[in-house]
């Protein structure tokens, strides 16, 4: 009652108005844009799947082609284009307590996808009850509409606690979270391709829980949290960033009930020795982004006994589909057929034994079947002559314990040179027996032990005195199980149609930041740059605008390139299709 009598207060105040004594209100409306550069398409959606009116030759038992019906096709001219409205509400309870709430409304205005098949879902999620992807929002495809701060803070003398939903932030790295492990993201809104330099920090997601710390003395400080899970939240089927391809239904419900009631719990520990500033953290958690494996399909047109759904005619309709898109996304396209057939006895029903004979597929001395090219394609392409199929994929949320470590120091060195006042950053963080999607889907998930790390120097440094100084920072980042996104490096180095190769050495990036602001500060340049060294490039120039303290206005670039063989050795491979110029206009209150 209290929140609400202070909003209205302040709509009749005006802006930037305090409530009374003790409470204030802020808040910003915001346009958002992102206009594709190039012609291509998100592939994993229906309406940019690349073979959309391809006819191929069937190379099952039964001969013919096939073709994939070219009605799904439609372009999208805007990855983004939303309005969004934030309304900030601070107030002081008394000396020790304080309140602080945000509401968060935002409306997607790309339109409908007018497709019978699949329809765009930028928002929904099967998660809580209805459609909602956090306990405290509500949404459709199209708008949400939540709360991601509604928390209390009470502090006395050295101690600080905080109860509500609520972000935590750890970590210092660009792109890499190696100590930012508390919360999951949120990437509904603009995936991972928002502006670099700003950290996730308009993407992970509240969560509910206590958090709270304690300074031991001036140089020392513990700090501990417990937060309710909360799954980290993708991109919608059909929606411009879609990671996961459309052909597929992920059942998200039974993994996420399986973890929601669990709680992440964590402590990290800070301080000083000597010139160092050093931390230490454990977080024991179900992992937020969780894995994925083949599962009994559901719904109408379902196989019995099989992970596959018929007649939606939104499924894959090839092998030559088939080969492709799993290389795209890092599975093994042949582990994942044996996977299919060998995990889930009752397809026998279905002749898929007689079929595998048929096709030169002979079992195994324990009667596991197993494929090569030939041989498996001719399998899909028989069960594909009655029609396309839909994989059901179930998606879990293993629990783990990360630990980690980092070390900050400031270097000294010659007065305006670029080693002095250089700050060296280095993180670190350990997860024993982490689990893997494995690249063949099976149940078996790919459990190895997961070591990240990233070296960071910044620096701000005044080249002239005619220009505030430049902050530049400069990054080497490892990850030895998995790449940029978390995938499997088992998987890596894959050609449609044969085994993914993998890679050895782990998953290795550089990256460069910049920041330069005008004399006036009314603008900043900003440019940042991303490359795995395996031919993936993300370059992201920027400029800001703020002529006032009112108005700002952003434009930013990504350019993704993938240079070098076509065999899905980088990041970049399968994400040309983001390659996009995003604006933001900001008018605050």
């Amino acid at each position: 009652m209290m929140a609400t009598s202070a909003m209205a207060a302040a709509c009749l105040s005006g802006p930037g108005v305090a409530l009374a004594a003790d409470w204030s209100v802020s808040g910003f409306v915001r346009q958002e844009v992102a206009v594709k550069t190039s012609g291509d398409s998100n592939i994993n959606n229906q309406q940019g799947n690349t073979y959309n009116g391809v006819t191929v030759p069937n190379t099952g038992l039964f001969g013919g082609s096939i073709t994939r019906p070219a009605s799904h096709t439609e372009d999208n001219t805007f990855n983004v284009f939303q309005t969004r409205i934030e309304l900030n509400l601070d107030g002081r309870l008394s000396d020790n307590w304080s309140a602080h709430f945000k509401l968060r409304g935002i409306a997607d205005e790309i339109g409908q996808v007018d497709d019978a098949f699949d329809k765009r879902n930028t928002f929904e999620q099967k998660l809580y009850a209805s459609t909602k992807g956090t306990p405290l929002e509500a949404n459709g495809r199209q708008w949400m509409l939540d709360l991601p701060v509604a928390y209390a803070d009470y502090s006395q003398g050295p101690l600080w606690l905080r109860f509500g939903n609520q972000q935590i932030a750890w970590g210092e790295a660009l792109f890499f979270r190696v100590s930012d492990v508390p919360n999951g993201l949120d990437l509904r809104r603009h995936s991972v391709l928002g502006v670099a330099a700003e950290e996730y920090a308009d993407s992970r997601v509240p969560a509910l829980g206590i958090r709270g710390s304690y300074r031991v003395t001036d140089d020392w400080e513990v700090e501990g949290f417990a937060q309710k899970f909360q799954a980290s939240l993708l991109p919608g089927q059909n929606s411009p960033y879609n990671p996961i391809p459309a052909q597929f239904t992920i059942q998200e419900r039974q993994g996420f009930d399986d973890a929601r009631n669990n709680w992440n719990l964590g402590a990290r520990v800070k301080g000083t020795l000597g010139a160092f500033d050093i931390h230490a953290f454990a977080v024991n958690r179900n992992n937020p982004d969780g894995v994925y494996k083949w599962t009994l399909a559901k719904g109408a047109g379902t196989l019995p006994g099989s992970a596959f759904q018929g007649g939606s005619n939104s499924g894959v309709f090839s092998a030559a589909e088939w080969f492709d898109y799993a290389a795209a996304t890092r599975l093994d396209g042949l582990g994942a057929l044996e996977t299919a057939l060998n995990e889930f006895p009752d397809t026998v029903a279905l002749g898929a034994n007689a079929v595998a004979a048929g096709c030169g597929a002979p079992s195994s001395a324990v009667g596991a079947i197993r494929v090569d090219q030939a041989s498996g394609g001719c399998i899909l392409d028989t069960f594909f002559t009655t029609g396309s199929l839909r994989g059901h994929l179930a998606r879990e949320y293993p629990r783990e314990t990360v630990v980690g470590f980092g070390i900050n120091h400031v270097f000294e060195g010659e007065p305006d040179t670029l080693m002095d006042q250089l700050i060296g950053r280095f993180e670190l963080s350990y997860t024993p027996d982490k689990k893997f999607t494995n690249p063949t889907l099976s149940r078996r998930y790919i459990e190895e032990d997961e070591t990240q790390f990233a070296f960071i120097f910044e620096k701000y440094h005044k080249f002239s005195n005619a220009i505030p100084a430049t902050y530049m920072v400069a990054q080497w980042l490892h990850k030895s199980a998995s790449d940029l996104f978390g995938r499997s490096l088992v998987g890596v180095d894959n050609v449609a149609g044969e085994r993914p190769r993998g890679q050895s050495g782990g998953f290795n990036a550089v990256a460069f930041a910049l920041q330069q602001p005008s004399p006036t500060l009314a603008w900043r340049f900003d440019l940042t740059v991303l490359t795995d060294l395996k031919g993936g490039w993300l370059i992201q120039p920027g400029v800001k605008w703020k002529p006032n303290k009112d108005f700002q206005l952003d434009v930013y670039a990504n350019v993704i390139e993938s240079y070098g063989a076509q065999d899905n050795r980088n990041f970049a491979q399968g994400l040309e299709y983001a390659n996009e110029v995003f604006a933001r206009a900001t008018v605050s209150f």
